[in-house]
């Protein structure tokens, strides 16, 4: 296991910034995903902590050591990268035992841990085939265990899912936590997959152009948005927007609300903690165990929404829409931060999109 700490941490190329002054701390055994969209920066911190990339200014440390003057081989740390990269002549046994070979260790220890990683991912059938008459999972198993094999202080992944189909994908994240958890080793795991990402890590970093957004537990981001572009890429569907006006008792033109589709649903009577909106009905969308309802306001905007059976609308009905007060995110209009969730109810609501008072029911 192994603790890294990335303080200050700056990445230029020529004038163009890539990284800004990142500063995280990730612990002995814990799993990190680095989350973004494209260039946002994920893979060149990944690489900084390997040692492929240098920095431009902070240090990283591994276990209190600064890795600075720390050349790749000696840092004690895996790498698998997206393509997999296993030599193509050599069989399973040998790509993954090179790692060992490089450091010229005895062969009786050589075949012990390839027979260690092997049982561990389960490629002991395959041992003796090439990489050519392996399918993507079983290459991508091959990597991992080539990664393993000489028990590296940290496993860092590059988008190691993104070029297997969906169903694979979804046994191979399992199969990587499983490991994480009996290795009980630090793992830095890169995705563009919000999904992925929300599985498999104890904690999350977003990043956007190189800036840490937001750095904290799966639900915690989910729920808790540091601010509107976290709020945007963690969840699918995205959180819907809605101008602050809408919630009545005096809420800023500069707020706007922020509220998870699957938090917002159809209903006969708004409760008086509920926040509740109308609109028209304009697209249904079954997704197996839910169904996702598009709703045109009046000013224009589309929401969406869920519900459980989708043989309940048809497409032109009128809508209210209602979601428990405290599952409403606040964010300033300007900046964009989140500023808490919704206040206690004030006795208002939205009819057509302009608000009205709501006397409480008791």
């Amino acid at each position: 296991m192994a603790s890294i700490s990335i303080r200050d941490v700056s990445k230029s190329y020529g004038t163009l910034p890539v990284l800004q002054g990142l500063d995280l701390d990730i612990r002995d055994g814990e799993f990190v995903s680095f989350l973004g969209p494209s260039g946002c920066g994920k893979s060149t911190l990944l690489f900084c902590i390997a040692g492929l990339e240098e920095i431009s200014e902070g240090a990283i440390h591994l276990d209190g050591q600064d890795m600075g003057r720390i050349p790749p081989r000696d840092r004690n740390i895996a790498l698998v990268f997206q393509d997999y990269a296993l030599y193509p002549h050599m069989r399973v046994r040998e790509n993954i035992a090179f790692p060992l070979q490089q450091q010229r260790l005895p062969a009786q220890t050589v075949q012990k841990q390839v027979a260690w990683a092997a049982e561990l991912l389960g490629l002991e059938a395959l041992l003796d085939r090439s990489p050519a008459e392996l399918s993507g999972g079983q290459r991508q198993r091959v990597a991992v265990g080539r990664a393993i094999v000489r028990n590296p202080a940290a496993l860092l992944m590059d988008e190691p899912l993104s070029n297997l189909d969906a169903s694979l994908r979804v046994r191979m994240r399992t199969e990587i936590k499983r490991l994480q958890r009996e290795l009980n080793m630090t793992v830095v795991f890169v995705t563009h997959d919000q999904e992925e990402a929300m599985v498999l890590s104890d904690r999350i970093a977003v990043m956007d152009a190189g800036v840490l957004q937001q750095f904290a537990e799966p639900m915690t981001v989910y729920r808790e948005p540091a601010n509107q572009f976290v709020a945007s890429f963690i969840g699918s569907p995205q959180m819907n927007f809605l101008p602050g006006p809408v919630a009545g008792g005096g809420m800023a033109a500069t707020s706007l609300l922020g509220v998870r589709p699957h938090d917002l649903s159809p209903t006969r009577r708004p409760g008086p903690d509920d926040l509740a909106v109308e609109g028209t009905l304009t697209l249904i969308e079954p997704a197996g165990p839910v169904t996702f309802l598009d709703v045109t306001l009046a000013d224009g905007s589309l929401v969406k929404a869920t519900c459980p059976d989708p043989r309940a609308h048809q497409p032109g009905e009128l809508l209210t829409l209602a979601v428990a007060r405290g599952s409403v995110s606040v964010f300033n209009a300007d900046s964009g931060v989140r500023t808490g969730a919704l206040a206690p109810p004030s006795g208002a609501r939205v009819r057509d999109g302009v608000a009205e008072a709501v006397a409480h029911r008791t």
